[in-house]
């Protein structure tokens, strides 16, 4: 039996964050999973920087950009009928006759693409991070101008035609076969993993942590946040919390790093209104080799996130022995391994932050962190096997078929 090729899109830009860092872990191991198994993978990005990243851990990706066409197709897919005139003349996406062209068996997206709806001959597996359009619909990002009914579009046809969905907690599986009817037995949990830049940056770090906190003029000891500007991110209650706790007489300082994404603005209105400027420091987007210094240096991470059930954040904390202070709506993802508070309610957040000062407090966090990633590393390891096998399956079924 030939090697299945299996075709890897990388599409989320490096700005976008832990979207980025997640499908780049993905791609890595997956490549790993085709050497194993006498498999081929061929990696696809639209951005060459993404391409040059790919490289530095030796792997030529190929650059493939969307058409006006492709876009054509996509706006007409969305629109229902189109989907009659593409079986009536068997048209093909430009995308993917590339795909075709190369041999391609099997197309992996490695978030939840819309690229999937160019597909008419090949089959897909999808991955879904989480289903927030439909757990809180109230922020405009997932609502406004037509994005929930987008999404909508996306997550029920991609997981239903999907031969295979990816997801990252027991949560999601709950979710999608309540929402879509999708069936349990195609879906794969593969918890998320630890950046590579920040799981990899330990060795000699000392110099390292402290030229990146000389660069951005910071002190060890802040409170740390990695997010982009997004309402859903929340960090109007952790202002609210550092104000509370400076009318108390304790002076915490903040740091917050991401690119824009719209909310920006309403930020740094809040820093004003409640008088934290000598407080907060805002990074903008900041380099992924820089990520590990940023972490080692806080005194914990403080993910007020809306958007859940996992994040990324937490394992990067753990992964480099930082105290974890999270939403106790993700206390599944989180164990016993962080400081728990409601996300709604900033006197909770900074009864938190309190408690992380508590003697011995950092430290229990820091054993139960590195016990919990432990967990989850056994637990994505048991995942990868389960994508192995279905793999494996559908490779046999796609030989008994005409390529």
């Amino acid at each position: 039996m030939r090697p299945l090729r299996l075709a890897v899109m990388l599409e989320q830009a490096l700005e976008v964050g832990g979207g980025f860092q997640q499908p780049l872990n993905d791609v890595l191991w997956l490549r790993d999973w085709a050497a194993k198994s006498g498999n081929e993978i061929v990696v696809y990005s639209p951005y060459p920087q993404t391409q040059r990243i790919l490289k530095e851990f030796g792997i030529e990706a190929r650059l493939l950009k969307f058409s006006v066409l492709d876009h054509a197709f996509l706006f007409l897919k969305y629109c229902g009928p189109f989907d009659l005139v593409q079986i009536g003349l068997k048209l093909k996406s430009l995308f993917e006759r590339a795909l075709v062209r190369d041999g391609i068996d099997v197309v992996h997206f490695t978030s939840t693409s819309k690229r999937h709806l160019l597909l008419y001959q090949l089959p897909f597996v999808i991955t879904i991070f989480d289903g927030c359009h439909r757990d809180a619909p109230e922020f405009p990002e997932v609502r406004a101008f037509g994005e929930f009914e987008r999404r909508e579009i996306l997550f029920g046809l991609g997981s239903m035609k999907a031969v295979l969905v990816v997801v990252n907690a027991p949560e999601l599986v709950e979710d999608l076969s309540r929402r879509y009817a999708v069936e349990r037995s195609r879906m794969v949990q593969i918890p998320f993993s630890p950046s590579i830049y920040v799981a990899s940056s330990g060795d000699g770090a000392a110099g390292r942590d402290e030229a990146v906190l000389k660069k951005y003029r910071l002190e060890p000891n802040y409170l740390f946040y990695p997010a982009q500007f997004w309402l859903h991110k929340n960090h109007i209650t952790l202002l609210a919390a550092l104000a509370r706790l400076r009318d108390q007489g304790r002076i915490e300082r903040l740091v917050l790093c991401g690119s824009d994404r719209g909310g920006r603005d309403k930020i740094e209105a809040a820093i004003a209104a409640y008088g934290l400027a000598d407080q907060v420091s805002i990074l903008g987007f900041v380099e992924s080799s820089e990520l590990g210094a940023l972490y080692r240096s806080a005194a914990a991470l403080v993910m007020p996130s809306y958007f859940g059930p996992t994040n990324l954040p937490p394992l990067e904390a753990w992964a480099v022995g930082t105290p974890v202070i999270y939403p106790e709506a993700f206390k599944a993802q989180a164990g016993d391994a962080a400081i728990l508070f409601d996300y709604d309610d900033p006197d909770s957040l900074a009864n938190a932050i309190i408690s992380l000062r508590a003697a011995g407090t950092s430290q229990r966090l820091r054993e139960a962190g590195e016990r919990r990633l432990q967990q989850l590393a056994s637990e994505t390891e048991l995942g990868r096997q389960h994508f192995a096998q279905q793999m494996d399956r559908l490779k046999h079924r796609l030989a008994l078929m005409p390529r």
